[in-house]
């Protein structure tokens, strides 16, 4: 439009969309249009995961697909925090807490959801994988690879995370509900990340640091079930303690993909556009039981 600012130009087409990863264009849609249903994101890479070429290509991750169902309808203003790599403790600590406890602040009164992904990076990659698995020896079973000790110290500390999660939620919006999910249980493998037809790639985030403590591959899928089983069970028993009853809600995507399938799986931990829209769907099924308004998920 003539004589806008770029502010203004990004203001109104965020306010067109419903959709936005800045936290003062949130607050600013809220207000004008606070009839709408206000929907904070927070995550890691299955919240985050970016497209083929970055900006372009495939829904690639369960808020592409979220987007794709409520963006332009005069429903939803809905705002993106989520970054590829977050831990569930780095997302409740610091500047990054600091961040969503002011927005929660400044939007309390129109925000219902707030959508959360963590605790799987917490777990997996060079950061903790190497303390959490023991070096193998004959006989070991796939719990025997795992160190118990460190391992439920790190449970702990995902859960505390989720715990200061509701606490901000009871502080400043307690009328909204987080919504969170379980992790699908990825096969180890060679597969890393590849953008821009391969001339970016990363690592895989599991099976080198199996390689490294000699485990051998009968157990690879075993230990993932172990450790990403625990963190479902944890979470599902967090949620289910009477005084986080209505507060926290934990969908289970676990079991929905198929370990290793191509279909299912674009790399080692992350699924295809598909796979991710097969996660979406019950996450989203839940958010429209809580909030029948919300458009039907397509």
């Amino acid at each position: 439009m003539p004589n806008e600012t770029p502010i203004e130009r990004r203001r109104r087409i965020a306010a067109h969309s419903g959709i936005t990863s800045l936290r003062t264009d949130f607050k600013y849609i809220c207000k004008k249009h606070p009839t709408r249903i206000g929907i904070i994101t927070e995550g890691d890479s299955w919240f985050a995961y970016p497209k083929k070429w970055v900006l372009l290509g495939a829904d690639i991750n369960v808020i592409h697909h979220i987007e794709k169902v409520v963006a332009k309808t005069d429903k939803v203003n809905m705002l993106r925090l989520a970054c590829n790599g977050d831990e569930a403790v780095d997302m409740m600590s610091g500047q990054q807490k600091a961040d969503l406890e002011s927005v929660m602040q400044q939007t309390s009164e129109y925000v219902k959801l707030i959508l959360f992904s963590g605790g799987g990076n917490d777990i997996v990659g060079k950061r903790d994988m190497p303390m959490i698995l023991n070096q193998y020896e004959e006989g070991f079973t796939a719990q025997d690879c795992i160190h118990a000790a460190r391992f439920n110290r790190k449970m702990d500390a995902i859960m505390l995370a989720y715990d200061q999660l509701i606490d901000l939620r009871d502080e400043y919006i307690p009328d909204a509900t987080i919504i969170t999910h379980t992790y699908d249980l990825a096969k180890p493998s060679e597969d890393g990340a590849e953008f821009f037809w391969g001339l970016i790639k990363t690592k895989p985030w599991i099976y080198p640091y199996l390689i490294e403590k000699n485990i051998p591959e009968q157990l690879h899928l075993p230990i993932v079930e172990i450790l990403l089983g625990t963190l479902k069970t944890r979470l599902q028993a967090l949620a289910s303690q009477p005084e986080h009853l209505d507060k926290l809600v934990v969908v289970d995507t676990q079991g929905i993909l198929r370990p290793g399938n191509k279909t299912d799986w674009l790399n080692e931990i992350h699924p295809t556009e598909s796979g991710f829209k097969k996660i979406a769907k019950p996450i989203y099924t839940k958010m429209r039981e809580l909030i029948p308004a919300l458009p039907a998920f397509k």
